[in-house]
């Protein structure tokens, strides 16, 4: 039996939202983690639950209802909460693509250095607010998160719901982040290779950030976890 072939961490908006639209793409198989269940206050921005599902686990009911899209997507669920890289990279090395839609600066990092130690590419999106981001690090090839930031901060971003959402923003940005996926999938490279596109509907502006490799870089550098780990 072929290995599924994404692995989607964070069943939110963008997560729900990407995996809605690699069920519809014929994606072969994924495997969804998140360790939360449904609140009332996702529903507005995570396409996947309905009121009734309140309450319900989100791998359960999002593998169920992407079933009801592709009746024959191979969906797997993990319902864990990732804080150690003995828990991520088993999961990252039995895909051939990762997709990181968490919540948390701790589970982005750890992302992304499970995909430089197994080596796959790995599709990262975020928003919060007004303002989204998205960008795609080919281990051993292009930027990695660690370029941009050495280290998660010591104390976390606002929630979502600390800090407000709009359902478009963070949907678009899954909508993006599975068109990313589809073109590695297909072409072997992306179109948010070595930058960063943002997103800020306060202002309307979109912009690619140019992003180049750092070479004392903690995860992809001459020293870093890529050539150490």
């Amino acid at each position: 039996m072929p290995i599924p072939e994404v692995l989607i961490i964070g069943v939110g908006g963008l997560g729900s939202t990407a995996a809605m639209a690699l069920a519809k793409a014929s994606i072969g198989g994924m495997t969804l983690v998140d360790p939360d269940v449904v609140a009332l206050s996702n529903l507005h921005r995570q396409p996947l639950y309905l009121e009734a599902d309140v309450g319900m686990s989100k791998v359960e009911t999002a593998a169920r209802r992407l079933r009801q899209i592709h009746p024959h997507l191979e969906v797997h669920t993990v319902a864990e909460r990732l804080t150690h890289m003995d828990q991520l990279l088993p999961l990252a090395l039995s895909h051939e693509y990762i997709i990181d839609g968490s919540d948390n600066f701790a589970t982005r990092f750890l992302a992304n250095d499970a995909a430089l130690m197994a080596n796959r590419p790995l599709v990262h999106g975020a928003a919060t607010g007004l303002r989204g981001q998205l960008m795609t690090i080919l281990p051993r090839r292009s930027t990695c998160l660690r370029c941009l930031f050495e280290a998660p901060p010591e104390t976390d971003a606002p929630t979502c719901q600390e800090a407000g959402i709009l359902g478009p923003l963070v949907m678009e940005i899954g909508w993006l982040a599975a068109m990313e996926l589809i073109k590695l999938k297909e072409h072997g490279s992306g179109s948010l290779t070595d930058r960063m596109l943002t997103i800020d509907l306060a202002t309307g502006m979109r912009r690619h950030v140019p992003l180049a490799r750092q070479p004392e870089c903690r995860g992809c550098g001459i020293n870093g976890i890529i050539n150490n780990g």
